[in-house]
């Protein structure tokens, strides 16, 4: 529920300064660990009715693209998965932009099963030229199904004002871009409100806890009672901990406040 009021605006705060959002992991990317190989089993109910909504909220906003996740749904790659790219994103949520896997995601070529663009990096048994969507296999494909793929990527990139206004030409010319400071006061301030407001005090009214006003001093022990050294370049730049985020998408505080 959360999830679902919170992806629209968000999708359209982003998209509105000229930015192509993307959803992402479709779907049922439930756990960090064994990631690559691991088989959400999900019955229809219950992915309609929990794991759906925040990406319907996403389309209904007019979301650019979607991201297939690492793992397996229901037996089948996400990525290669027809029921949930085709009939499901497509189909019945109406989704009307184009999906992309996740790197290292790909395990086949899988256009007619609903993947539109392949990030780098196979997940599967490599291919002999080192991707599934060279040439030899996109030349399998009709004009029609090629421009079903491409036509979406370009309406959006029309739509957001991509082609008026280009912020910049990957890989060149995009450094001013990634060197933004994005941290103001304000921002440290609306952060410290939110993270202060989410607290919950816990009452020890029913004397669960073996705790009496004698008690002078309690021990706080675990790894996230404090914030971890981390900068740019450890482990690749995607490590992280309790208060960084991990990821490709992870943002270094300049001075995060921890429990202690």
């Amino acid at each position: 529920y959360l999830g679902s009021r919170l992806a629209g605006p968000y999708v359209r705060g982003v998209q509105s300064q000229g930015v192509l959002a993307v959803m992402k992991h479709f779907v049922a990317n439930s756990q960090e660990q064994d990631r690559m190989q691991s088989n959400s089993i999900i019955d229809r109910r219950t992915l309609w009715e929990v794991y759906y909504p925040p990406f319907q909220a996403a389309v209904d906003a007019g979301v650019a693209s979607a991201m297939c996740s690492y793992n397996l749904v229901n037996g089948v790659y996400a990525c290669e998965n027809e029921q949930i790219l085709v009939k499901d994103l497509r189909e019945k949520m109406k989704f009307d932009g184009w999906v992309m896997s996740d790197w290292f995601a790909s395990h086949s070529f899988s256009a007619a099963q609903g993947l539109d663009q392949e990030m780098p990096g196979l997940g599967g048994k490599p291919d002999t030229q080192g991707s599934f969507f060279h040439d030899r296999n996109l030349d399998t494909l009709s004009e029609t199904k090629l421009d079903e793929m491409v036509a979406p990527m370009l309406r959006k990139m029309l739509a957001f004002g991509l082609f008026d206004k280009p912020v910049c030409l990957p890989p060149f010319h995009c450094g001013r871009e990634k060197e933004v400071k994005t941290i103001t006061p304000e921002l440290q301030q609306l952060s410290l409100e939110l993270a202060t407001a989410s607290v919950l005090l816990l009452k020890n009214e029913q004397k669960v806890l073996p705790w009496s006003h004698t008690i002078k001093r309690i021990a706080v022990l675990g790894s996230a009672c404090n914030q971890s050294r981390l900068d740019s370049f450890v482990d690749g730049g995607l490590g992280g901990d309790y208060y960084v985020i991990g990821g490709s998408g992870r943002v270094l505080g300049a001075r995060p406040v921890s429990v202690l």
